[in-house]
């Protein structure tokens, strides 16, 4: 166990009160059914979960302000998880504040894109002194050269800059970069912690994750837009976690999804005591991650296991949530919402 039962007793204790507060599945079937954003809001600020956050923005003009306020959540739980941590126990966390970091840029860049801001509101007292930039700045930005200024000096604006020589460049051109950019990075950075059962956790979360995204790309890629292997490498993330290279030029060279299915059936995740996925089953990343944060929480109960799987439910939590409130702006039968729920 790592760290042992006295310096991570206080943190899991803590988790485990927070993941109390998650949503169950008759809440999304529950959501699902309202026809109003209003409706929608008036559960939430009854919700364990979000009523403190939502008690501090009582006036709510509009369904960005909404999602903002549930993506804020998550950001809150964090902080109130970091500052209950301690030493080591804070390198894994950091790591994933790395990906928040990321996500916030892009929709700060998003917003500056269409020459509007962001309003960051409770983030800036999450944000200022934790990340490498200036995220009230950021958020301000109303061009993508505000956008920069507010990264100036950091690695960021390096690589936004080097984006942007490319020539006209989309805000799904960006945000994809930023995502491979966020997953090379991360998974260097994790060299970097000291404690070696917290390496190893982030490791397996990581790697499988990229595995999986680019597992999932080769699949979209061929499934949906039939794209050239040689177009399919370039948009690969570079780094290799169970997956051999050999398994990955296999199945993007096949020539139909069938053959890409039988390569993708003869790796880890499908064969071994470790495997975690068979054919037989609807397979995503979702269900692949879902599983292996079990996996882990079971190897490693009392460490920082149960703190990263709350912090992922938790982000699943916003996207089901996110997904519903979409439903309802766009009046879909609640019959289409609950099935979008059930398979997400």
């Amino acid at each position: 166990m790592s760290g042992g039962l006295l310096e991570y007793s206080g943190l899991v204790t803590k988790t485990k009160a927070m993941s109390g507060r998650l949503l169950e599945e008759e809440d999304y079937l529950r959501l699902s059914e309202y026809e109003t954003v209003d409706a929608f809001i008036s559960f939430l600020r009854e919700a364990e979960g979000y009523a403190p956050i939502f008690a501090s923005h009582e006036e709510i003009a509009h369904r960005g302000q909404v999602e903002a306020v549930i993506r804020n959540s998550l950001y809150g739980d964090y902080k109130k998880l970091y500052q209950f941590a301690r030493g080591e126990q804070r390198a894994g966390l950091e790591l994933i504040f790395f990906r928040y970091e990321v996500n916030v840029l892009k929709t700060c860049l998003e917003y500056a894109m269409t020459g509007s801001h962001y309003e960051l509101g409770y983030l800036k007292l999450i944000f200022d002194g934790h990340a490498c930039y200036d995220a009230g700045m950021a958020a301000q930005a109303e061009s993508f050269g505000e956008l920069l200024a507010a990264v100036a000096g950091t690695d960021y604006e390096r690589f936004l800059h080097r984006m942007s020589e490319n020539g006209q460049m989309s805000y799904a051109d960006y945000a994809f970069g930023l995502d491979v950019y966020y997953y090379k990075n991360a998974w260097k950075r994790k060299q970097k912690i000291r404690d070696k059962n917290v390496k190893q956790m982030m490791e397996i979360l990581l790697g499988t994750e990229i595995d999986w995204q680019n597992i999932m790309w080769i699949y979209r890629s061929k499934r949906f837009y039939q794209m050239k292997p040689a177009d399919i490498y370039v948009n690969l993330i570079p780094v290799t976690y169970r997956l051999k290279k050999d398994q990955l030029r296999q199945m993007i060279e096949a020539e139909t999804v069938e053959g890409f299915t039988e390569h993708l059936a003869k790796t880890v995740y499908f064969k071994g005591k470790d495997a975690v996925a068979s054919l037989g089953e609807e397979l995503t990343e979702q269900k692949i991650m879902e599983k292996t944060y079990r996996l882990v929480c079971r190897k490693y109960p009392m460490s920082l296991a149960p703190v990263l799987k709350f912090l992922y439910d938790k982000e699943h939590e916003i996207d089901l949530l996110t997904s519903i409130l979409e439903g309802i702006r766009y009046q879909l039968p609640a019959r289409e919402i609950k099935e979008l729920v059930l398979t997400m």
